[in-house]
């Protein structure tokens, strides 16, 4: 799959090279959370931080591509479950993830960085696709409590991620640098991020449905580059 997300990427600078206005740049923080067959059932509930780089390319006042690489873990025990089969049962996990993403951003309002006296503020959606790297968990052992260890193949595996994000992002007043918050959803391809169907060990859980996982968390982004000329502007 690797190779796949690298044409992946090579579409995605050969387009934004051909119509881009201006770039971004910066460092991403916040918290990642699984929603998985263990541990609580809560949407947005960090429990593990999560960092990265993100870069983002206009190619119009309101959509931007974007590409970003996370390095983060999805961690949860069923003893911060709300239900309580799960809290009898007594599971946990712990997995090491990285993803590498591109995507298209859409701004709700007009968002141009290259007025540098206004100040700019605007909600916005963002989508794309994920590929990613995980440990691959599997359980041996389904008896209920601290027993119950979740064991780790040598190898690691990889899957693929849709993601449903929704952000607001504003400008430092009067500068080239944008900070921004989001909550973002990750539908997965795989049912195995928590190790509850594995095909080494033991299944459990919800074996029709895959697994989701939520990154939250902030960025600051510098602009840089020289907007596009519009003639349009120009004859006025």
């Amino acid at each position: 799959m690797d190779r796949y997300f690298l044409w992946l990427l090579i579409g995605f600078f050969t387009l934004t090279k051909a119509t881009a206005q201006y770039n971004e740049i910066g460092f991403y923080f916040g918290g990642a959370n699984p929603i998985s067959d263990i541990g609580a059932t809560y949407y947005v509930y960090p429990t593990k931080p999560a960092f990265g780089l993100i870069y983002k390319r206009n190619l119009r006042k309101q959509l931007s591509l974007r590409a970003d690489i996370k390095w983060f873990e999805l961690w949860d025990k069923d003893a911060r479950a709300t239900t309580e089969a799960r809290k009898q049962r007594d599971f946990s996990f712990l997995n090491r993830m990285v993803e590498m993403g591109a995507g298209v951003e859409y701004d709700f309002l007009h968002f141009d960085t290259h007025d540098p006296f206004k100040l700019l503020f605007t909600p916005y959606v963002h989508t794309g696709f994920y590929f990613f790297k995980m440990d691959r968990l599997y359980f041996d052992n389904l008896a209920n409590g601290a027993s119950a260890k979740y064991q780790t193949y040598p190898e690691r595996d990889e899957s693929w991620a849709i993601p449903f994000t929704f952000g607001v992002k504003t400008r430092l007043w009067g500068s080239r640098f944008l900070i921004g918050a989001e909550v973002s959803m990750r539908y997965t391809f795989t049912n195995n991020i928590d190790g509850s169907k594995s095909g080494k060990g033991k299944w459990f859980g919800n074996l029709n449905t895959p697994d989701w996982y939520m990154i939250s968390g902030a960025y600051l982004t510098y602009t840089f580059g020289a907007k596009k000329c519009n003639c349009f502007e120009f004859a006025k």
